[in-house]
């Protein structure tokens, strides 16, 4: 199945329908109309587009939380962090990613 993109809450709205602040989810439905179905832990939830955060690619990099809380881009675990190193090991699923300073959710 052809990745149709990546999908994240936008401020506070789309955390009402379940999505954690900074977590990107994988869009399962047309991301062309009003709403768009993501893939939330194996549940598939509608969500306005107008709350969404969109792209393409999956997230390669940690997304910066409410400095200093990151989350991962592999498990969506959200994990305490300390200065500013460019890359942290997740504790959840032991995968290392760089940390996306630019991208604060």
């Amino acid at each position: 199945m052809a990745e149709l993109g990546w999908a994240r809450s936008r401020g506070d709205s789309a955390e009402q329908e379940g999505l954690r602040r900074g977590a990107w989810y994988r869009v399962v439905e047309d991301p062309e109309k009003q709403w768009v179905v993501l893939d939330v832990h194996q549940v598939e939830v509608r969500v306005p587009r107008g709350n969404l955060e969109l792209r393409k690619e999956r997230p390669k990099g940690w997304s910066v939380v409410h400095e200093p809380h990151l989350v991962c881009p592999g498990c969506h675990k959200r994990q305490h962090l300390s200065g500013q190193p460019k890359e942290v090991k997740c504790y959840e699923c032991g995968n290392t990613f760089a940390v996306d300073w630019k991208d604060r959710a």
